[in-house]
């Protein structure tokens, strides 16, 4: 038994000293990443970005008159590859870095088409929509599940549940138009309340499909893998956040001012970080505004740099880069509080 033992914890110790060389390796590769120019996009070429598909590769898309396109483009070598193309207009790119899948929504001949590919541009589902407009709740936990709500030009809707893998698209036991998932098989919303502004937050189990009202007066929900949030109005211009995660016992609060968007009171544009629980948003500074990173687990927020503008921003998976812009056409490096053009004018190229 002595022998089968030592046997096994030589083993053991072998695979862990095996392992530690790749860790190096990978520190050392972020580390080099992070010396590395970021090399432009010519704006000739891309209408815009997209998002990350990993640390190091971002989608965009590039349109013409009678086509558009989408490559992928590893911002440190400028290498670009064509990942799907079609002649419709594509209106949004949504990414699960965690699955390698892609889904978008493509407009053509009045209808809206819901399309899923993964990393290599292979399609993995399709279904087009007669609609005025289109919403695509997409399940962070199992792509293959989202919520698809068609607008009608009166903006009536019906909302449907949809999986992918088994091409089956039915009406949703619950007819909101906003959904969020919260994990493989629930989904939380809000349902406005008399004012228009505010409303009781359900959530619904699409196993057991039962309804459970969770709290109420919430002006703003949204979910990210393992991580959700609500905002109440506190004041005129602030609110207060609640962070949830797996990790914490009770909900982080937190005190943080709000934007008035389309006349009603809005979180500032937002991303999280999961690998290192920070929620990145904005909060105003004189002329400008400061971008800050809050800690979801303890409510402790640091500002980090300054910017002209709140514009959308995106992190990156590894939490090292972010994509600001309205076009993602820059990239802020959060390390070194840097911020360069990602897409520019040819002219500023030359």
């Amino acid at each position: 038994m002595r022998s089968v033992c030592f046997i096994l914890l030589s083993a053991l110790l072998f695979s862990l000293s095996a392992c530690e060389p790749s860790h190096q390796q990978q520190q050392a590769s972020a580390a080099k990443d992070e010396g590395k120019d970021i090399i432009p996009l010519s704006a000739e070429k891309a209408d815009g970005a997209e998002g990350w598909l990993n640390d190091s590769t971002i989608l965009y898309t590039a349109s013409d008159p009678t086509k558009t396109e989408l490559y992928t483009y590893r911002i440190f070598t400028g290498k670009a590859k064509k990942l799907y193309q079609t002649n419709g207009q594509i209106v949004d790119v949504q990414i699960n870095p965690r699955k390698q899948m892609i889904l978008l929504q493509i407009t053509h001949s009045h209808k809206t088409a819901v399309v899923l590919l993964n990393a290599k541009g292979e399609l993995l589902y399709q279904k087009d929509y007669e609609t005025y407009e289109l919403e695509a709740a997409w399940n962070q936990y199992d792509p293959y599940q989202m919520m698809v709500t068609v607008f009608s030009e009166n903006w009536d809707f019906h909302t449907y549940q949809v999986n992918a893998k088994k091409d089956e698209s039915n009406l949703s036991p619950v007819q909101v138009p906003f959904i969020h998932w919260t994990s493989k098989n629930t989904f939380d919303y809000v349902k406005e309340g008399r004012d228009d502004k505010s409303g009781s937050l359900y959530t619904f189990d699409t196993e057991t499909k039962t309804e459970q009202k969770l709290e109420d007066d919430v002006l703003f929900f949204d979910s990210f893998h393992q991580m959700s949030f609500t905002v109440k109005a506190d004041s005129k211009e602030k609110g207060m956040y609640q962070f949830k995660t797996p990790q914490t016992k009770y909900p982080v609060t937190v005190e943080w001012p709000l934007q008035t968007k389309y006349t009603s009171l809005a979180p500032m544009e937002y991303d999280y970080d999961e690998g290192e629980g920070l929620f990145y948003t904005f909060r105003e500074s004189g002329d400008a505004y400061k971008l800050a990173a809050v800690n979801v687990a303890t409510g402790k927020a640091k500002d980090l740099f300054s910017l002209p503008e709140m514009e959308p921003i995106q992190i990156s998976p590894n939490g090292k880069y972010a994509l600001y812009g309205f076009h993602f056409e820059q990239i802020m490096l959060l390390k070194s509080h840097e911020t360069k053009q990602l897409i520019i004018d040819h002219k500023e190229m030359e």
